[in-house]
This record gives C-alpha cells, structure tokens and sequence, in this order.
C-alpha cells in the first residue's frame, strides 16, 4: 500500500512538474502605435512644458527598460511592421514599401506558431502579416475595434485572447496595433463615427510646436487634435496591460512597446529624419532577470532586431534571413559591440514614384541621400494636412522655404543632431564639415554595399544628377517587381467589387 501511494505521489509531481513546464514558457505581447512620434512621449521628449499626453506609457517605461536610441528602420506604417516581423531590411525582403511577401522568409508569428503558441492580433491586420498566406489564430480588425480607436474594445478582445491562451494551455504571441494617433485625429468638433472620446484633450495653446514645423494657427490645431489621439492611444495601452493583469499571465509575458515611424506631419512620418525613425521602445518581462527601472542612453537598438530578440528570449533558433541582433544581452546588463549607429530607409509610399533615401544616424551627426532630390520635385505623402497648403498661401519667406525643402529636398543633408535634433539646418555644403560627412558617407556605401542595395548605383552618379534621375526612373525596381502575385490579384479583385458595387448603386437610381 505504502509503495502504491508512493508510486502515486511520484506521479503528481511529474505531472504538476509538466504543468510547471507548460505554465513556465513565456508569452510574448507586442503592443504598437500607429505614427507615434517620440517628442510626444513624456519619458522621451526634448520639449520642457509638455502636457502630460502619455501617463500609461510612461508609468510603464518608469517600471521597465527603455531605450532612448530606438529607431525604426523604415518609418512608414506597412514597410515598417514587416521588418518587425521579418527582422530583414526591406531592400533584403523586397518588402520596400506597401508591398507584401515575394520571397518566402521567416516571420516571427510564423516561427511561433510552429512552436506551438497561439497567435492574435487586433488592429492593422494587413499591414502586419508580410506573408499573405499566413493564418492568425484570433484576429480583430478596424471596424471591430471602433475604427481603430476604442480602448474598451481592445480590452475585452485582449481578455478573450488570454482566457482563450489559458483555456488551450499554449504561451501566446500577441500584436496588438492601436490605430492612434494616426491620421484622422480627434477632433472634437468632428469626432470620428464608432471613435472613443479620449481621457483628456488638449487645446492649441498646450501645444509645443517641434522646431521642423512652422508655429502657425494651422500647426497648433492640428498639433492639438494629435494629442489627443496620443492621449487615446495611453488610454488603450492601459486597458491592454489591464486585460494581462487579470488573465494572471503578466508574470510571464515579455511586453514590448514602439512604434512603426515618427508622426503624420511634414519632415516627419515617410522621411528619414531623427523624427522620422526615433520610436519608444519599453522592454518588461518579470520573471525573465531582465534589468528593470533602467533608461539605456548608449546603445542603438532598431526593429530588425525585434524578432531575433524574441526568438533569443523563447530559446528558438535564429534563421540566418535576419539581419537584426538579439538585444536580449543589453536587457540583462552585458554590453555589446557595434552598437553606435543606425541605418534607415523609405523606398515607396502610397501612391506616386519611387523617393528612395537613405540614412544613417549616430548620437552625433544624420547623414541622409535622396536621389530623388531635384529642382521641381513635388515630393509629397498623405501625413500634411492643410500645413503645407497654409505654407504655400502664406506667403512667409520662411514658410515657403520649408515647403521647398519638403517637396524639393537636396541630394545629401547632414546634421548636428545634438544641437539641431529637428534636423532644420543642413550643414551639407558648411565646409567646416566636410571631413565629417565623408566619413558618414563612407560608412552609408559601406552599408549599401553589404546590402546590395540598388540606391547604391544611384549614389555613384550622385555627381552627375541628371543621370542619376534618368536611372532613378529606369532601374529602380518598380511595383510591379515588388508586388507579389496574389496580392496583385487581391487588388485587382478589390477594384472590380468596388466597381460592381457603384454599377449596381448607379442601377438602382434609375429604377
């Protein structure tokens, strides 16, 4: 009898060992904004007299470990969530701009899941899973989550998701992609239809104007109504950590919070400027012995380094596709090497040609490559507003040279971004500088070369700018060699539905 009860008890603690094992694998949450620029975070603005815009956030970062160097690598919404999850380079995926998957490589949620976690995401559905073919096991999009903009909504979905994580006894990766602050902002006059309100708002004169935008009626409104989208963004951040706190899983799930690109205003968003590419990165994860209530001010980190991270962290194996580094060391305290500068991107846009540049940052100095660059350029993207028709009406010698600047832009800008972090004057041709920015370019063709990247053969002409555009133009990979297959067909399937529907709606009028 004695030996049968202790063949028993010898069971129950392996069981209850196994159970341990199971309950031990961590979770991985990734919570996103959606244009995010880093001045507006308290813990990482460079402006005194903010108004508090992000409470949460910051009592999170208080908490964890924050990087004050974070960049993304591409700093526009879809280009930008597909590094995240590839770890690549877009001119290494292909993936240079809204374009999905062509070339078959390694996703994090892919990866995951063939781990045996459960995967979600709520919100930017599309623009967050490069391979079309891949299924997400729990998702929630747009209209389900109150345009986007609804903290509760993204409560309840986020409890059901870990009641469902628990109920299946599998970890879980979840991306939860908050739609604010992204264009179209609260406004309170006009709210947005199924919008929350948010916590707080914020009026014109609360609103500090960062120095790359003119201090104009236009700016401060429009700066106003942005605020308090930030400020609905914190709302929902906090409601998500709210549903982890309650699900008992908290302990065991690392949380990552960034953004995928600087905010939706000019010389912002879809640039490659330090407003551009700078982004909140938080780091918790309770029981992993990370340091925590710590602010790394060295070391730059950037989202190609996402996903090796995450794999670091569960134990998995790194594919040799990446071309991030795990920052997993840096959390726990070690140093690493080559850790001083970041390279950044953007190709394609929504809509119009390709504006290639190219960047590389340091704590020092930005060096950035448009060969776009000409006289009559009409650089544009959708992140304006009615700033730059305000610039072009107002006739402001100043207003009107930043419009220029914005459409025309140069060929090569450098700038001190210690004393000039707005990137505002251009020290290309200071020949004060000169020996400075060779070595930027060095490292830049460096970087290219290493990437094989085809702005490359664009730089050599950098002299000669009139065939660098007739290149430009010619030999640049175009959409239609970017876009794969079956997201041609998915478009082209959209735009007859889409012309069907006003067929029949112009039908229906007649009779």
């Amino acid at each position: 009898m004695e030996q049968f009860k202790l063949f028993i008890t010898c069971i129950l603690i392996l069981v209850s060992q196994i159970s341990l094992a199971n309950d031990a694998k961590t979770n991985v949450l990734l919570i996103t904004a959606d244009d995010l620029g880093y001045e507006a975070v308290g813990s990482l603005t460079l402006d005194t007299g903010l108004p508090s815009l992000t409470p949460n956030i910051d009592a999170f970062a208080k908490k964890g470990y924050q990087f004050k160097n974070a960049h993304v690598n591409t700093p526009i919404c879809q280009p930008s969530r597909s590094i995240i999850a590839t770890g690549q380079y877009g001119i290494n995926s292909g993936m240079m701009g809204f374009f999905h998957m062509k070339k078959r490589s390694a996703t994090v949620m892919q990866t995951l899941s063939d781990n045996g976690y459960i995967t979600g995401v709520l919100g930017k559905v599309s623009h967050s899973t490069p391979d079309m073919a891949y299924q997400w096991d729990y998702v929630h999009d747009y209209s389900d989550l109150g345009a986007g903009r609804s903290p509760e909504k993204y409560y309840q979905f986020s409890k059901e998701f870990f009641q469902r994580s628990k109920k299946q006894n599998k970890a879980f990766y979840m991306m939860i992609n908050s739609h604010d602050p992204h264009r179209g902002f609260h406004d309170p006059e006009k709210p947005m239809k199924n919008a929350a309100i948010p916590s707080k708002l914020f009026s014109s004169e609360q609103v500090i104007v960062p120095k790359y935008l003119s201090d104009t009626p236009q700016v401060r409104k429009e700066l106003s109504h942005y605020y308090n989208s930030v400020r609905r963004l914190d709302d929902t951040f906090a409601r998500v950590l709210q549903a982890l706190n309650e699900s008992g899983m908290a302990d065991n799930t690392l949380v990552v919070f960034l953004s995928d690109n600087g905010s939706a205003f000019p010389f912002a968003k879809a640039n490659a400027y330090l407003a551009s590419t700078k982004t909140p990165w938080i780091v918790q994860w309770p029981q992993g012995k990370i340091k925590s209530s710590y602010v790394n001010e060295i070391d730059f980190i950037a989202s190609i380094d996402f996903f090796p991270t995450v794999l670091d962290v569960l134990n998995l194996k790194i594919p040799e596709s990446v071309d991030g580094r795990s920052i997993l060391p840096l959390l726990k305290g070690e140093k690493q090497s080559n850790r001083n500068e970041v390279y950044t991107q953007i190709d394609y846009k929504i809509g119009g040609p390709a504006t290639p540049m190219r960047s590389i940052q340091d704590s020092e100095f930005g060096y950035i490559f448009n060969p776009w660059s000409t006289v009559g350029a009409n650089y544009r993207n959708s992140n304006e507003g009615e700033i730059t028709k305000k610039w072009k009406t107002s006739g402001d010698k100043g207003q009107l040279e930043r419009l220029r600047m914005f459409r025309e832009r140069e060929v090569e800008e450098f700038y001190d971004l210690q004393a000039d972090p707005h990137s505002v004057n251009n020290l290309i041709n200071n020949p004060e500088y000169q020996a400075r920015i060779n070595a930027y370019r060095q490292r830049l063709v460096k970087w290219m070369k290493e990437n094989s990247d085809p702005v490359l053969a664009l730089y050599q002409l950098k002299e000669q700018p009139q065939k660098m555009i007739i290149m430009l133009k010619k030999d640049f990979p175009s959409k239609a060699q970017l876009t794969p297959e079956q997201q041609r067909l998915a478009k082209q399937k959209k735009k007859q539905e889409k012309a069907n529907k006003n067929k029949n709606q112009r039908k229906s009028k007649d009779h």
